[in-house]
């Protein structure tokens, strides 16, 4: 694909009392000025920022993050950006019952409660706020040796779940929830969540080894401001940052250079990557999906073995925790052997199975 000239469409949706005016300078640096009122519905952001910083974060679910530096006075201004309180402390719902021990929430479908004496480790609870558009409401809960823990709590159905952190920042159209923490405890640094299905995913949690991986200090932010539905705007003592939230399709289009293997059986599409970085990527497709839609699993940093089984030929290697996924693509052989997918656990061999090349098929 080529991409030496990029089109981008920008919608703009007037929601409430907020907007935002995006404009793609000569430098190709994308800047967000504000206007009388809020929100913007934004398209894929796939300029790459023309400055000296640039670290894409891989994240869960289906976003990856972009971190490129702003000037000062473009944070500055995101400060200003007056946003509407989408946790509300003064709205307490009927449906909880709250104490300085215990907290009891009744819904249809189910009770959750909780008490100091029934968890040692529990050191005290507290009312967050309620959210009217999510019809949830928040629960801190304080532990013995351990982040503070937001419980997020649906009025309708009673399904939890948990975000770290001290403060929650919502995007304004209530899709991304960022919070951060400083404790030096369990969580030192930012987290990242996405709404699903009235319950908050964790998209990024950086902690030691996210650091280490990016060579990047991720504790020294605090608070952000949101300047779309997925940009924000921070701080640390040395620079101002934007983070962007990609979609990872967009992620798997820009690294990708060359196919080097397109092959499927009558269970999944398996697809091996070169990458404009030169490593190795791993991708498929449990059927019926296609390549068209999301990918069931994608791994990184494969290795490549030259090998004689059937011929000459080469192994792709893709370590997945305790999965080891193995392409063997034997070029000489004309057998059925000649494109095979072997499937290790724990060094045991689980599955061996023949693939059909596709690579000259339209």
């Amino acid at each position: 694909m080529n991409f030496t000239t990029i089109i981008l469409t920008i919608l703009l949706l007037s929601v409430s009392t907020k907007e935002y005016r995006i404009i793609n300078n000569a430098k190709d640096r994308l800047e967000i000025k504000l206007k009388n009122s809020l929100n913007s519905k934004q398209i894929i952001d796939t300029i790459k920022p023309n400055n000296d910083f640039y670290l894409l974060i891989r994240g869960n679910e289906n976003y990856d993050i972009i971190l490129t530096t702003i000037k000062k006075e473009d944070y500055e201004e995101a400060k200003q950006i007056k946003t509407t309180q989408l946790l509300d402390k003064t709205i307490f719902p009927s449906q909880l019952n709250l104490t300085e021990s215990c907290y009891t929430v009744k819904t249809p479908i189910k009770t959750i409660k909780t008490c100091l004496e029934d968890d040692d480790e529990l050191i005290s609870v507290s009312y967050r706020g309620f959210i009217k558009k999510l019809n949830s409401c928040v629960i801190y809960e304080n532990w013995f040796e351990s982040t503070v823990s937001n419980l997020l709590i649906n009025l309708e159905d009673g399904s939890t779940s948990y975000i770290s952190g001290y403060e929650l920042i919502f995007s304004p159209n209530l899709k991304f929830i960022y919070s951060y923490a400083n404790d030096g405890i369990d969580f030192d640094g930012i987290s990242l969540y996405q709404m699903i299905d009235k319950k908050a995913h964790p998209i990024l949690i950086t902690d030691y080894d996210i650091e280490e991986k990016y060579k990047f200090d991720f504790s020294s932010f605090g608070k952000v401001y949101w300047v779309s539905d997925s940009s924000f705007y921070a701080s640390n003592d040395k620079a101002y940052y934007k983070f962007k939230i990609q979609d990872k399709q967009i992620t798997y289009r820009n690294e990708y250079k060359e196919n080097i293997i397109h092959s499927e059986n009558n269970k999944f599409i398996i697809k091996v990557d070169k990458l404009k970085d030169g490593t190795i990527r791993y991708t498929s497709w449990n059927k019926p999906n296609t390549t068209k839609d999301r990918p069931s699993l994608v791994l990184y940093n494969g290795e490549v073995e030259q090998q004689t089984k059937y011929g000459s030929g080469f192994d792709y290697r893709f370590d997945n925790g305790e999965y080891l996924y193995v392409i063997e693509n034997n070029i000489e052989t004309t057998s059925a052997k000649r494109l095979m997918l072997r499937l290790y656990k724990n060094s045991d061999e689980i599955l061996y199975t023949s693939l059909t090349g596709l690579n000259k098929k339209k």
